[in-house]
């Protein structure tokens, strides 16, 4: 067998250095598909080689942990492909009609696998169903991938038992959930470039409850400067910080060590008026001051005076910012987000100080205006700008290259007429 392999070797190392931009398209596409065929064999036969090293516990008596170590360490691959090998190989020997399948080349290495997942789901004293789904899902492996091989393994089982189909959904269904529940996590980490990272693991149920929350804020949000040009991946992100914004303004939430929820972020006055000023997150994240701004106008501001090694000396009490009466008066007169063409309802927006609270702009209707996370920023980048015009309506002044005459517009969707 060692001389074949080396010969084979040879050959297929001879075969791999011609240089493909001689052939044909026809020949380049024939010999893409010859060659996986080729691929598909060999990897069974190794697949059969590495079950014969399972089934004779040769991993352990050299002192490796498991057959999956033994293959990660020997064939310097990762645990992912040494397990797909593995299972292939147990799968080819208990199973041979996919086996001479797979030699044949009619059915890849993937196919095998999802054909395998189907036919386990069936009781092993159900022989005659499993021999005929077999059956069918090889046939179809001519022409449908490996997840279609799947549901379609569904779709027949259910035609030739539907009782047992329903059983096995049902069993299949739970195990999943519990499964899925038992690796639900959620983690931030920074990126290292600005951002943090936010990656995670829901069961069904509650990413039903996540997309149920952020669906109808994550909608594209076309403007007077024309289309929302976010990726939908974007708009989803930008929903989700909407919906936790909700929930910290309802008021609602636990406390946090006595306190309700809250972001802590300390900066330099002096600096913040300036425009100059980074602050910091109790976190260690640090936010420009575009984003401090941004923050300040919808925010509890707790003065604190900091010594020479910026230990606080003295701490002020908190200042809350369009609450209660202040905002419900903004709210009352917009409808929702004022900004042109968003039809954001009121409980989703900010109110932002026209004249930045920090350069002493009053908190009381005509120095505000509502608007959504997504247009909040947009203000707060200076492209546009925000009035209240002599009616005491707010408009919005569009930058040049977008209407060179910078003709004031309004949001015609809210009623407030």
């Amino acid at each position: 067998m060692d001389e074949a392999l080396a010969e084979l070797g040879i050959d297929a190392a001879t075969w791999a250095g011609r240089p493909a931009w001689s052939l044909s398209d026809a020949e380049l596409a024939g010999t893409i598909r010859s060659a996986h065929a080729v691929v598909t064999t060999m990897t069974a036969g190794l697949a059969s080689l590495v079950a014969e090293l399972h089934g004779r516990d040769l991993p352990h008596r050299d002192g490796a942990a498991s057959t999956v170590t033994w293959l990660r360490d020997t064939l310097r691959i990762a645990p992912s492909e040494a397990r797909q090998l593995l299972a292939l190989g147990l799968l080819l020997d208990i199973r041979p009609a996919i086996g001479e399948s797979v030699r044949a080349g009619t059915v890849n290495t993937a196919q095998a696998l999802a054909i395998g997942r189907v036919v386990d789901d069936v009781p092993a004293d159900e022989p005659a169903v499993v021999d005929k789904l077999e059956a069918i899902l090889i046939d179809h492996a001519e022409h449908y991938e490996p997840t279609i091989l799947c549901r379609l393994g569904a779709r027949a089982l259910a035609h030739i038992d539907p009782d047992l189909a329903d059983r096995r959904l049902r069993d299949r269904l739970e195990r999943e959930e519990r499964h899925a529940r038992g690796r639900r996590g959620f983690t931030l980490s920074s990126d290292g470039v600005g951002g943090v990272r936010l990656s995670g693991v829901l069961d069904v149920e509650s990413a039903a409850v996540v997309g149920a929350a952020i669906d109808p804020l994550s909608r594209p949000m076309p403007g007077a400067d024309g289309p929302d040009l976010r990726t939908p991946a974007a708009r989803r992100a930008d929903a989700l910080v909407e919906v936790c914004r909700v929930a910290l303004a309802s008021g609602g939430l636990p406390t946090d060590g006595g306190q309700p929820p809250q972001l802590n972020v300390t900066v330099d006055l002096d600096a913040l008026r300036r425009e100059v000023a980074a602050g910091q997150l109790d976190t260690g994240g640090l936010l420009t001051t575009e984003a401090l701004r941004r923050l300040a106008c919808d925010a509890q501001i707790l003065p604190a005076v900091l010594n020479g090694a910026s230990v606080p000396i003295d701490v002020g009490r908190a200042r809350r910012l369009y609450t209660g009466a202040a905002r419900q008066a903004v709210l009352l007169r917009d409808g929702g987000c004022a900004f042109p063409g968003c039809d954001r309802p009121g409980r989703w927006c900010h109110v932002h100080h026209i004249v930045s609270w920090l350069d002493g702009g009053p908190t009381d209707r005509d120095n505000g205006v509502a608007l959504c996370g997504h247009h909040h920023r947009v203000i707060h980048r200076g492209d546009w700008a925000v009035r209240v015009a002599t009616d005491g309506h707010p408009e919005f002044i569009p930058p040049a290259h977008i209407d060179p005459e910078q003709k004031p517009t309004r949001n015609p969707y809210h009623p407030r007429r």
